[in-house]
């Protein structure tokens, strides 16, 4: 048993109602919502290529691809101003959301910054998901709710204790006013304390996922800058594209006539199995470029048919993998495998001349 003027952090109903608290109903979806984006911040700080403007997994790419059909569009057009400062922010405030429903500090406020959060991934990332109970951001936003009415219940929660120990602290004369003051100060020091600790844990989690190479995959490099344009009558090459009847009309053309194209490395750059990124001149998006045998290339765009998120190769399952919803196409024809995609990987015309690979 605990002295009534004793800080706790268990509430002041414990000794009566024990379980049967609302808070210790609560405390699955707390801890939730706060490890799922605890880990959704780190994920993203340790990755290399989250901040990186040239790299088709970024927040700058992300939002690029997202722009044209979210009803949000606008602020995505703003936020490409200054991606490096969004995608910061994007990170940092799902880390201070987590610590806060975690510690049950300011539990509601964060709740709050957590609706606003998966309201936007709403907006962008999941708009198109059709039927909309794919996504999994409404479900986030809908979640977050809860908290954002009832709090931690007085459970486990820095706020209880915060309460407990302004209460002890009173003097015997002390108007409404005071306590809220006393209530507010004490609780500015604990929240500038796990600020700073969970800063401290962000960066640090930063700093070695880059020196580590974070979630970066060693097949999902880039293909290396080129000279655009080329000479040379084409050889003719199978392809796993769905185009592969256009690359035969070419490739029957006469040698003497050989159609213009441009550039993009030589065909050694891309390891038998493996693929490579690269942006398309026709459309200006991400792409990959994959090399299934050694007389063989194919390409595909990047952006996913579902939600418009940058998918990324898998080489042990030949397959493109988006990292927003699951989806899953076949590296072979760009076809829906799985997930909630509509439509296959759009296919982009390529053939190797000469050694080295165009597009057309």
């Amino acid at each position: 048993m605990t002295s009534p003027s004793a800080p706790r952090l268990l509430g002041a109903d414990w000794e009566r109602d024990g379980f049967r608290q609302l808070g210790w109903k609560l405390m699955p979806l707390r801890a939730f919502l706060g490890v799922t984006f605890v880990y959704a911040a780190l994920q993203k700080l340790a990755n290399p290529n989250y901040l990186r403007a040239s790299s088709p997994t970024s927040v700058v790419s992300q939002m690029k691809a997202l722009e044209s059909s979210s009803p949000i569009g606008g602020l995505l057009r703003l936020s490409l101003h200054a991606p490096t400062l969004v995608g910061l922010m994007i990170a940092f405030g799902e880390l201070a959301v987590a610590v806060g429903v975690l510690a049950g500090l300011w539990t509601r406020l964060a709740a709050v910054g957590g609706m606003l959060l998966s309201l936007t991934f709403f907006l962008t990332v999941s708009w198109a998901t059709t039927p909309y109970y794919y996504g999994s951001d409404i479900a986030f936003l809908f979640a977050w709710s809860v908290l954002a009415t009832c709090g931690a219940g007085g459970v486990l929660s820095l706020d209880a204790w915060i309460e407990a120990r302004a209460a002890a602290a009173a003097p015997r004369v002390e108007t409404g006013v005071d306590e809220v003051r006393r209530k507010i100060l004490i609780g500015a020091r604990s929240t500038a304390m796990l600020a700073s600790l969970a800063g401290v844990f962000g960066v640090m989690t930063a700093i070695i996922g880059r020196a580590a190479g974070g979630t970066r995959h060693a097949s999902a490099r880039g293909l290396p800058p080129t000279s655009t344009g080329t000479t040379g009558s084409p050889t003719p090459q199978p392809s796993a594209s769905p185009s592969g009847r256009s690359h035969r009309r070419r490739a029957n053309q006469p040698s003497g006539n050989p159609p213009s194209g441009t550039a993009l490395a030589p065909i050694s750059a891309v390891p038998v199995g493996e693929g490579r990124t690269f942006t398309d001149p026709a459309s200006g998006q991400p792409a990959w470029i994959l090399r299934p045998a050694a007389n063989q290339v194919a390409a595909f765009s990047a952006v996913c048919t579902h939600a418009g998120c940058i998918v990324e190769f898998d080489p042990s399952a030949s397959e493109f993998v988006c990292p927003c919803h699951g989806g899953r196409y076949s590296a072979h024809t760009g076809a829906v495998v799985a997930g909630p995609p509509p439509t296959p990987l759009t296919s982009i015309p390529v053939r190797v001349v000469n050694n080295e690979i165009q597009v057309d």
